[in-house]
């Protein structure tokens, strides 16, 4: 019944981009949405490197595999006169090259270990997406693809990057490269009853259609991650959940599949989810009474500590 009702979410793609495309000549938005400020050109492009959006992840793989060689080329050229390191190295390069290839995969079937992992709020399962993972020097970077062309980059920054400092502090960094951004807060209950707004992501936007956020996972996993995607996608794909989520009656077995919704959100609570389509858990939220958070690894082992 579930996979039915997900083959009926992208049946309404192209009914919903049509009518993107006409509310956009018309100039429509949606009621309370704030106009993210533009990132800095230099600091998006040097984000992005030589990724382009629409890249195939074949493509992808080969720019990874460059980079690999890159790595190495020094320790290859020194260990030259030495065939059995020479030997040792080429196959460290390998490993790595085919730990990158191994890292395929697509979100496909049903609930699985990415759904309950630092990357569970940035991918609609069953909708054509696919992911690849590459480990670099102080971050971990996640592909994403929509229907095979690469749409968004996904960045977790090793713990030494954040070096115990607050959300706000590392936005404030962020946004000395970047530019100043807009703070998305979320309303959320303290223990003793009450209510009080939390800092959920600071948001921007590039002049060439990107959108840029930054956003806290340290509640769960200690990091903060910045998140690159190209917005076109990011809104095709809200679009098409919200088409899908509004046609269905309140309170059905498919409304409460794909929904997780509060009733109590900050105005500006759901700025993210236009973008991108996903409705984010609000801090301390789980999916389906979910305890144990995992952590898938880039091998495919998994990771799990007890909240």
């Amino acid at each position: 019944m579930r996979r039915l009702a997900l083959s009926f979410l992208a049946g309404l793609l192209v009914f919903t981009s049509a009518q993107m495309a006409a509310e956009a000549k018309g100039g429509k938005r949606v009621k309370g949405e704030k106009t993210a400020p533009i990132a800095s050109a230099k600091a998006i492009s040097e984000f992005k490197g030589e990724f382009k959006w629409g890249m195939a992840p074949a493509a992808v793989i080969e720019k990874l595999n460059a980079k690999v060689d890159a790595g190495y080329k020094d320790r290859i050229e020194k260990a030259r006169t030495d065939p059995a390191k020479s030997d040792q190295i080429r196959r460290e390069v390998k490993t790595e090259k085919d730990r990158v290839a191994k890292s395929q995969m697509k979100f496909e079937g049903p609930k699985g270990a990415w759904d309950v992992s630092i990357i569970d709020e940035e991918f609609v399962r069953n909708n054509g997406e696919s992911m690849l993972i590459y480990k670099e020097a102080k971050s971990t970077r996640y592909f994403f693809f929509s229907g095979d062309a690469l749409y968004k980059m996904f960045v977790a920054f090793d713990k030494d990057v954040v070096a115990g400092k607050s959300f706000v502090e590392f936005g404030g960094l962020m946004q000395q490269s970047y530019g100043k951004a807009q703070p998305v807060y979320r309303e959320m209950h303290t223990q003793g009853g009450g209510k009080e707004k939390v800092l959920d992501s600071y948001l921007w936007r590039s002049t060439e259609g990107d959108g840029l956020r930054l956003v806290d996972r340290s509640r769960f996993y200690d990091v903060y991650c910045l998140i690159i995607y190209d917005n076109a996608v990011a809104q095709r794909q809200a679009e098409v959940r919200k088409a899908f989520e509004a046609s269905q009656p309140k309170g059905s077995f498919v409304d409460g599949i794909i929904s997780d919704k509060t009733d109590e959100r900050d105005e500006n609570d759901n700025v993210v989810d236009r973008i991108t389509g996903k409705d984010v858990l609000k801090p301390g939220e789980r999916r389906g009474g979910q305890q144990n958070i995992k952590v898938p690894s880039p091998t495919g082992e998994m990771k799990g500590e007890e909240k």
